[in-house]
């Protein structure tokens, strides 16, 4: 078994947290008969656009792909919040319903 939709949410101030937590999630995984899938996990670092990109970002965690956006829920989540991605995303999709739907009219 796999442990799905698992998230991790780690403030800026305890960046340098993230290596335990992670092996935390892997310790409560293997103790309850289930396994972390690490290929198939993702980080990714949300910043806020208007404040800058001042900080420096922590070097990426072994094992794990750093991204710029997640699907959590059917909701895409872009690295700066934006909720573009989404839109665009559920547009494009309605897009097709709709343009299946009105071909399997005319059939």
């Amino acid at each position: 078994m796999f442990a799905d939709d698992t998230y991790l949410v780690i403030p800026a101030a305890n960046v340098s947290s993230r290596g335990a937590e992670i092996d935390n999630i892997a310790a409560w995984a293997a103790e309850n008969n289930l396994t972390v899938n690490k290929s198939k996990s993702k980080e990714v670092l949300f910043r806020d656009k208007r404040r800058g990109n001042s900080k420096t970002l922590p070097p990426p965690l072994p094992d794990i792909t750093r991204d710029s956006s997640l699907k959590m829920l059917g909701v895409t989540f872009s690295n700066s919040l934006s909720a573009s991605d989404h839109i665009r995303r559920v547009i494009s999709a309605d897009a097709v319903c709709s343009a299946s739907t009105a071909a399997s009219r005319t059939v």
